[in-house]
C-alpha cells in the first residue's frame, strides 16, 4: 500500500522557533528563510518536509508543518491509502535531522598578503452552492483531537461530497483541487482533514505522525501543485537499515566544479548557492529528479537536543503555577519550542505584561496569576502528549534504525504531474553532506586559487586578479551525472557530463596559465568514467590520480604550484547541535 501526503494550506519551511524568543508566528525576516535544513525558501513558499520510517508491513510518516497566517485559516488535507493511527510528532527531531544532514559546501579561505490576505492563497475560500452537484457524502471513519489539531478521516463519496463536507466543517479549500481529488478517489485513497482546534493559535502547530499499513513511501505532488510556488523545495528523510532512493524519479549528482566556491561567504549563502545549482540540475533531468544530501549513520543526529530523560510529566500533577515554572526549569523544558504555547494556555500573562518577563518573575506577579486557566492535571497530560512522548519516540527511532537518508529536490507546479515514490537502495554507498574547498587569496597580486573536491583527490582552480564571480566556463554543467537508480546494483547513468566538464576545466586552467593540469608537471587526469555516486561525496567513478596540489597563477608572482602554502581552517568549529543550557526563558546557547 502507498502512503501519501499533501497540504492544501500554505506550508513554510521556516527557521525553527527558538523556545526563549518572544512568541510569534513562524515568519522569517528578509527574503529567505535560511533554516538548518539547508534549503532556503522565500517566505511565501510552500513545501514538504517529511520523515518516512518503514517498519516491516507498516510505515510511519512524520510531517512537520510550519505555517504563517491566521489560525482560523489553517487547513491541511492528507491523502491516505489506509486508515492510520495519528499522534503528535517531535519538532526537535526535524530540527536535528536538518542540523546533521544539511549540505555544507564551504570554502576554507586563507590570505597570503603583502604587508496576508486569504484571497491571496491561490483562490479557495468556500465552494459556491451552484458548484456542488451530485454530491455523494463521504463516510466519516475517524474523528479525534491530536495535540493542537482536530483530525477527521473521510472515505469514499464524490469530490463534490468531500468538498461540501470540508466547506460545512470550516476547512479552507480550493476549487482547482477538484480534478486532482478525483484522481485520488479513483485510486481508492482516504483523506485526513486537519485544522487547529478553536482554542489553538499558530504557535501551537506541531508535527504529526501517521502510522499505517504500507510499504511504498510516496509524496503526492499532484495535489501539491494547487498552491505551490515555482521551484518549491521538497525534502524527505528515511530512517531504516539501508539507503533509500527515488524509484520513479531520476537521481542527479551535482558538479562540484560548477559550484561558486569563491562566493560562499558563509553557511547561509552557500546554502542559497547550492539550492540554485540543485534547481538547474533538476531542470536538466526534466524536472523529476532528486539529489542525495546525506546517506549514512543515524547516530550523526544529536539525540541530546531532542529529548531529556529529566522530563517527567507526573511531577506537575497537583502543583501550583509557580512550582510548575520551577519544575520546567529543573527539567530543562524551558528550551523546547512548544513549551511557551502551553504556558500561554495554562499560565497566560496578564494583559500588557511581556510573557517572558512574567514567567521569569512569576512571584512578582503572584496576585495576577489566572488561577482559572491553570489545570495541573491537564497541563501534565498536554506536556506528555506534545513534548515528552514525541521526544522519547524520536530517540527510540534513532536508536532502532541505524541508517539515515536525506533527499531533496526543487519542483514547479507544472512539473507536479507524477507523485515521487521511493525504495530501498542497499547497494548504493554512503554520501557525506560536507564538501569543502581550500582557497588561497593572494590579495589581487596574482589572483587566487582553490582546491575543489573531486573524487579521491581535489582539483586545482585558478582565478585571475579581481575575478567577476566564479568562471562561467566552469559553470556550464551544473550536473555531472543524471542517473536511474535500480532496485539492486549500481546507478544506471543516463547522462554523463564528465568529459565536457573536464574539457572546460582544462581550457580554463590553460587560459589562466596554471600548473597542475592534465599532462602538466603535476600529471594526473580528473577522469571521465561513467561511474558516480552522489553529489556530496567523492565519486568512485573518477580516477585517483588527479592532481592534489594547488595551482600556480603565473601572472607575475612566484610559482607556488608545488607548495600551495598553509591551507589552514579559516572558519573554525561550528559546534552545531551543542547545547549550552542557560538559567531560564530568553536565553539559549
Amino acid at each position: 500500500m502507498t502512503f501519501t501526503l499533501r497540504s492544501l494550506a500554505p506550508l513554510l519551511l521556516a527557521a525553527p522557533a527558538l523556545a526563549f524568543m518572544p512568541i510569534q508566528a513562524h515568519a522569517c525576516g528578509g527574503t529567505f528563510c535560511d533554516n538548518n535544513g539547508g534549503l532556503p525558501m522565500p517566505v511565501d513558499q510552500r513545501g514538504e518536509d517529511v520523515l518516512f520510517v518503514q517498519d516491516g508491513a507498516e510505515i510511519e510518516v512524520h510531517v512537520r508543518i510550519q505555517y504563517t497566517g491566521e489560525a482560523e485559516h489553517f487547513a491541511w488535507l492528507v491523502p491516505l491509502q489506509a486508515l492510520p493511527e495519528i499522534s503528535v510528532g517531535s519538532d526537535l527531531l526535524f530540527t536535528q535531522l536538518g542540523v546533521a544532514t544539511a549540505p555544507r559546501w564551504l570554502t576554507n579561505l586563507e590570505y597570503a598578503c603583502p604587508d496576508e490576505d486569504p484571497s491571496d492563497w491561490g483562490g479557495g475560500g468556500f465552494v459556491p452552492e451552484s458548484d456542488i452537484v451530485s454530491a455523494s457524502e463521504p463516510d466519516l471513519v475517524l474523528e479525534e483531537t491530536v495535540g493542537a489539531f482536530e483530525v477527521v478521516v473521510l472515505q469514499g463519496g464524490s469530490v463534490a461530497g468531500v468538498m461540501q463536507f470540508l466547506q460545512q466543517n470550516g476547512y479552507e479549500q480550493d476549487l482547482e483541487a477538484a480534478p486532482i481529488l478525483q484522481e485520488y478517489l479513483d485510486e481508492g485513497f482516504l483523506f485526513a482533514a486537519v485544522k487547529l482546534t478553536a482554542a489553538a493559535e499558530v504557535e501551537d502547530i506541531h508535527p504529526l505522525v501517521f502510522r499505517m499499513l504500507g510499504d511504498e513511501p510516496c509524496v503526492p505532488l499532484r495535489l501539491t501543485r494547487i498552491a505551490a510556488e515555482p521551484d518549491m523545495g521538497v525534502r524527505v528523510y528515511f530512517l531504516n537499515k539501508q539507503r533509500w532512493a527515488p524509484q520513479n524519479y531520476l537521481h542527479v549528482e551535482l558538479n562540484p566544479l560548477a559550484f561558486p566556491w569563491s562566493q560562499t561567504g558563509g553557511l547561509s549563502n552557500s546554502r542559497a548557492l547550492y539550492t540554485e545549482q540543485l534547481a538547474l540540475a533538476v531542470d536538466l533531468a526534466g524536472g523529476h529528479a532528486f539529489a542525495t544530501d546525506y546517506a549514512g549513520d543515524s547516530d550523526s543526529v544529536n539525540q541530546n537536543a531532542i529529548f531529556e530523560f529529566s522530563w517527567d510529566e507526573t511531577a506537575f500533577i497537583g502543583v501550583d503555577p509557580i512550582t510548575a515554572l520551577e519544575l520546567i526549569q529543573l527539567q530543562i523544558l524551558n528550551f523546547h519550542p512548544l513549551i511557551q504555547p502551553l504556558l500561554m494556555q495554562y499560565i497566560p500573562p496578564p494583559d500588557g505584561v511581556d510573557p517572558l518577563d512574567y514567567w521569569n518573575n512569576i512571584e512578582a506577579y503572584a496576585d495576577l496569576i489566572d488561577q482559572a486557566a491553570w489545570d495541573a492535571d491537564a497541563f501534565a497530560a498536554a506536556l506528555s502528549e506534545r513534548i515528552i512522548t514525541p521526544g522519547l519516540h524520536a530517540v527510540e527511532l534513532l536508536d532502532t534504525w541505524p541508517y539515515l537518508t536525506r533527499m531533496v529536490t526543487t519542483i514547479s507546479p507544472e512539473e507536479m504531474t507524477i507523485d515521487p515514490v521511493f525504495m530501498p537502495a542497499p547497494d548504493l554507498p554512503d554520501v557525506s553532506n560536507e564538501k569543502t574547498a581550500e582557497g588561497l587569496d593572494l590579495c589581487g597580486e596574482v589572483g587566487s586559487r582553490y582546491l575543489v573536491p573531486w573524487g579521491v583527490n581535489p582539483l586545482p582552480v585558478c582565478l585571475p586578479e579581481d575575478p567577476q564571480g566564479w568562471p562561467e566556463l566552469l559553470s556550464q554543467h551544473p550536473v555531472r551525472f543524471i542517473q536511474q537508480i535500480p532496485s539492486m546494483g549500481p546507478p544506471q547513468v543516463l547522462e554523463n557530463f564528465t568529459e565536457q566538464i573536464v574539457a572546460d576545466w582544462t581550457l580554463h586552467q590553460t587560459e589562466q596559465n596554471c600548473a597542475g593540469g592534465p599532462g602538466g608537471e603535476d600529471g594526473g587526469d580528473p577522469g571521465t568514467s561513467d561511474g558516480g555516486d552522489s553529489g556530496t561525496t567523492g565519486d568512485p567513478g573518477s580516477t585517483a590520480d588527479a592532481p592534489a596540489v594547488g595551482c600556480a597563477c603565473n601572472s607575475g608572482g612566484p610559482d607556488r604550484g608545488r607548495d600551495p602554502g598553509p591551507w589552514g581552517l579559516a572558519l573554525g568549529l561550528l559546534g552545531l547541535g551543542l547545547v549550552r543550557r542557560q538559567r531560564w526563558f530568553g536565553e539559549r546557547g
